[in-house]
């Protein structure tokens, strides 16, 4: 995303919410968070299309 992007969905504190998440399994996040934000696109791409049937639509941009 560009930073007029940024700009409008991450940093502008109306357009935003802010959620307090825990981790009970700091390696089993640290590891899907790897998987998520690093190079490879296969295992991530894997990831989304197999976990798209757990999307509940009506909770986006709410």
């Amino acid at each position: 995303m560009d930073a007029d992007q940024l700009a409008t969905t991450t940093m502008d504190p109306g357009g935003r919410t802010l959620r307090r998440v825990g981790v009970e399994d700091a390696e089993g996040a640290s590891a899907v968070f790897e998987m998520l934000m690093g190079s490879e696109v296969a295992p991530r791409r894997s990831f989304i299309v197999e976990s798209s049937h757990r999307l509940v639509r009506e909770r986006i941009d709410a």
